[in-house]
């Protein structure tokens, strides 16, 4: 599957990019929200999953979602922070930081391809 993570960690987002493409996912990693979108329009990618923290410079994971819900409707969104997030985020995936990088591995193989 096409999975875009989004983190202004690089720790993190290479954590990520890294176990998740060994397993045969395509992963594109961004420390900026700006970057993933323009990326996406771009190339015309429309992911599968995106990955994404909610506290970020510029732009919050939930705003992030939207934007990119409205490029590709068929998106998974898994929401990563290590805040506790204060307002409602739609029913999104939401992972608590610090977690155990298997348990993203294992809720990413419960999405099916659009």
């Amino acid at each position: 599957m096409n999975i875009f993570i989004v983190d202004d960690n690089p720790h993190i987002s290479e954590l990520l990019a890294f176990l998740l493409s060994d397993i045969g996912h395509q992963v594109h990693a961004f420390e900026h929200p700006e970057h993933a979108l323009s990326h996406m329009r771009e190339k015309n990618i429309k992911p599968h999953i995106l990955i994404t923290d909610y506290n970020m410079p510029g732009m919050n994971g939930y705003e992030l979602h939207q934007q990119t819900f409205e490029h590709a409707p068929q998106v998974n969104t898994i929401v990563m922070s290590g805040r506790p997030v204060d307002r409602d985020i739609g029913g999104l995936h939401f992972i608590q930081k610090p977690f155990n990088p298997e348990s993203i591995i294992a809720l990413v193989e419960t999405f099916k391809p659009a």
